[in-house]
């Protein structure tokens, strides 16, 4: 038996005068432990990881077997069963036809003067991919990270994952990697991963962009790099809200509320209710079904430090309970649950009805799983095919054009102060 759990019982208008917002904590001292290992591989490239992947994940790397080999790649097959191979290649088709939709077009328009403006979307030409690996494995993080990549039409795409003790990657995530198209593996994990993709090592060429979830010092690193290479996000624990009525089948929503509590004792599982006849319900079945499952102790952890349970007095507090925590997942299991979703404003991915459980957008439906956290809902999006092209805008003015917006353009430069602009703009005054 497990520890007794306890979870947290909160009233909507009281959670919602708190001000509750969610966000990184602690980042700031793991930036300064590892900035010396992400300076150290900036300048001493491949020894620097080799050395720190021997003191970190215990595997003594030597020149030449950083990268996984073609040889390696070939042997993960016959390490993975066919049915889990079958199950990534079934995954991998749903996630590329889900994002293959978010292909943006380039454009052009022709005023009838002549002017041409317009926006070409051009795919990035680097990515890297890194992926949370040694003694476990996360081939689900390959493919929403690789997929969308590869659909935008990066050219170039490697994955860095943590080597397990003896040296090797783990199988399912260089299986997960050849089905989803990366280029290249390296069995390197933790900042000194992040570092190297940044910045460059003989081994391992800088990228333009790096993604993909990790550790908090992954995250860090990831920080500490922006602004050198672009990166996806700041990632923080994991979150879901699920929000029910008494319709709702106590039985799935405590499943729920588990399965999220299991990804680690800081993630954040919470039911808003309008019924509190089914918070005692769910409340029950947790208790109930926590003790068979083998991650108990983490579940417990989890849901007793973060878990909550906030009434509401209806749905429409229910809603603004949930636009003010902005979740990463939000789980409706009300009578008409698609009635509310023009409601919902602030949730990274929105999963309606009982037969649409998190796990399932977790692995094989085709939304992505790489979701703002902490609060950032409200201004971000989930990783997606965007997320791999930059947008150049382009401008051919005509004689018209030009004339018709000189005196405005001039006018604010002036009140700019910028004089240099105003003269290049009335350079053109005199143009024929």
């Amino acid at each position: 038996m497990t520890t007794p759990m306890t979870i947290k019982t909160i009233a909507a208008a009281d959670f919602l005068q708190q001000g509750v917002r969610c966000g990184l904590e602690g980042l700031s001292e793991i930036e300064d432990t590892i900035r010396p290992i992400i300076e150290d591989v900036r300048n001493r490239g491949d020894q620097a990881i080799r050395e720190y992947t021997a003191r970190f994940d215990g595997a003594d790397s030597v020149p030449g077997s950083v990268e996984a080999t073609p040889l390696e790649i070939r042997n993960a097959y016959s390490a993975v069963d066919e049915s889990t191979v079958g199950a990534l290649r079934k995954a991998a088709d749903n996630i590329r036809c889900f994002h293959e939709r978010q292909v943006q077009q380039s454009w052009t328009c022709v005023l009838d003067d002549g002017t041409t403006m317009g926006q070409l979307v051009r795919p990035l030409a680097r990515v890297g991919l890194y992926v949370p690996g040694g003694t476990a494995a996360y081939p689900s993080s390959v493919l929403m990270g690789a997929i969308p990549a590869r659909v935008a039409g990066v050219r170039h795409i490697v994955a860095c994952t943590p080597p397990a003790p003896g040296g090797a990657a783990n199988p399912h995530v260089l299986v997960a990697a050849d089905i989803a198209g990366v280029d290249r593996v390296f069995k390197v994990g933790g900042c000194q991963a992040i570092a190297a993709m940044a910045f460059g090592t003989n081994s391992i060429a800088a990228v333009d962009k790096i993604v993909g979830p990790g550790n908090a010092y992954v995250t860090a690193a990831k920080k500490l790099v922006f602004g050198y290479v672009d990166i996806d996000m700041l990632a923080g624990p994991s979150e879901l809200v699920v929000l029910a009525d008494a319709s709702a089948d106590p039985l799935l929503a405590a499943a729920d509320l588990l399965s999220q509590a299991e990804h680690g004792p800081d993630s954040q599982a919470i039911l808003v209710t309008t019924s509190p006849e089914l918070a005692a319900d769910v409340e029950r079945e947790v208790l109930a079904q926590v003790d068979a499952l083998p991650r108990r102790n983490v579940i417990t952890q989890s849901l007793s430090d973060h878990g909550l349970i906030i009434i509401a007095d209806n749905l429409g507090q229910a809603v603004d309970v949930v636009n003010h925590y902005a979740p990463e997942h939000l789980e409706i299991l009300v009578d008409r649950p698609h009635a509310l979703l023009g409601q919902v404003e602030n949730a990274g991915s929105v999963l309606l009805g009982p037969l649409t459980p998190v796990a399932a957008t977790d692995y094989a439906a085709g939304p992505n799983h790489v979701l703002p956290t902490g609060g950032t809902a409200r201004s971000r999006s989930a990783l997606s095919v965007r997320d791999f092209v930059r947008v150049q805008n382009i401008t051919s003015l005509s004689r018209t054009y030009l004339d018709d917006i000189l005196d405005a353009a001039h006018a604010i430069a002036e009140v700019e102060g910028l004089d240099a602009h105003a003269a290049a703009l009335a350079a053109r005054r005199v143009m024929q």
